[in-house]
């Protein structure tokens, strides 16, 4: 959630920079330009964002630039991007070589934008501000979301008597189908049951003569070995609920607690079985909370976060590096293909683990 929105934003920005940092810009500041005020004397192909004089407007200028021999003036046309409608006579900042006016110029209504260009950056930096608002807006946005609704990390709770207990034997791993109930609004129709029916990966607990499934944000593998013929308790407040599902918490007799949650109609159909009994909370008691890999860049392979690493570290050069070489489309190249390098490698090796483990 916040490495492909930063990948994305950085691509976006390297496709809509000023490319002229890679063109006249970088042959002029290898041969010494100045800048100076040169009055317009032309303009021609405008395209305005608006009507007012003071919009933004991008067009080909044409200015003179005084001879190096001595001689009559040089026309030189440049395309350039102001901040406001320019004028015929109008002063702008230019930049070009004394000696050789025959290279060419630059041109823009801010001094810092000629600069800017001459030091081959893409972007302002102030244009930092805009692109991390974007990256803020399309990062925070599902992070809280997921925090909020799908966030294993919950704060601190207290058991209490109008709590539900069920002692429980953890038998392994498997696949739960939640399906609508018969009579409701969503099976009555087809598409509404399809839409409403969900698989869910997770821990199978065996309580009471009743198979609950308990789903959380890990690695189901890694519980499955590791709790399978665990004992403890699994406890839950039923009016604690997100979305369709109960929150619960799973709770081991030798001190670990893994939150999770329960589907609503398994929950219901426990709780009118009278196979559930009040929680009986013991104050003296502290479990922690046992994590079997909630957390991202624990279930992630290394060679996906090293490629997402190097894509990254490909962008950030492209955008700050002022050099127009052939190594850039390499680095280019290398971005893009790195990361799917690693989910290619990152699929081949699960697919060789389960092959081994199916001979085995």
């Amino acid at each position: 959630m916040v490495a492909v929105p930063a990948l994305l934003a950085l691509w976006v920005t390297l496709a809509a920079a000023d490319a002229r940092g890679t063109g006249t810009s970088s042959v002029l500041a290898e041969a010494g330009a100045v800048i100076e005020l040169r009055p317009i004397v032309k303009i021609e192909n405008e395209v305005a964002e608006g009507s007012s004089r003071f919009a933004a407007a991008t067009a080909d200028l044409t200015v003179l630039l005084p001879s190096s021999t001595g001689g009559r003036a040089v026309l030189v046309k440049f395309e350039a991007s102001t901040n406001r409608r320019q004028g015929v006579g109008s002063d702008l900042y230019v930049a070009y070589v004394p000696t050789h006016p025959e290279l060419g110029a630059i041109g823009d209504d801010q001094r810092e934008d000629v600069e800017r260009q001459l030091a081959g950056r893409a972007l302002q930096f102030g244009d930092a501000w805009t692109i991390g608002g974007f990256w803020a807006l399309a990062t925070l946005a599902p992070l809280g979301y997921w925090w909020k609704n799908d966030s294993p990390r919950r704060p601190k709770r207290t058991v209490g008597p109008d709590w539900k207990a069920l002692r429980v034997t953890v038998t392994g791993t498997g696949r739960h189908t939640d399906a609508p109930p018969p009579g409701s609004p969503e099976a009555a129709d087809e598409k509404k049951r399809r839409e409403n029916t969900r698989t869910l990966r997770c821990l199978l607990l065996e309580g009471g003569g009743w198979q609950v499934p308990f789903h959380s944000q890990m690695d189901g593998e890694a519980a499955g070995a590791a709790l399978t013929g665990t004992h403890g308790w699994l406890l839950w407040h039923p009016q604690q609920r997100r979305g369709r599902d109960v929150l619960a918490e799973l709770v081991g007799d030798d001190g670990w607690q893994l939150p999770g949650a329960v589907p609503i109609q398994v929950a219901e159909q426990a709780e009118e079985a009278g196979v559930m009994a009040p929680a009986q909370p013991d104050p003296e008691r502290r479990v922690q909370t046992l994590d079997l890999g909630a957390g991202w860049l624990v279930t992630a392979s290394a060679p996906v976060v090293a490629g997402l690493a190097v894509a990254l570290g490909c962008l950030t050069t492209l955008l700050l590096v002022p050099d127009s070489g052939a190594w850039r489309l390499w680095t280019a190249a290398a971005g893009v293909l790195t990361p799917l390098v690693a989910f290619i490698a990152q699929v081949v090796a699960r697919m060789d683990h389960g092959d081994g483990d199916a001979a085995g």
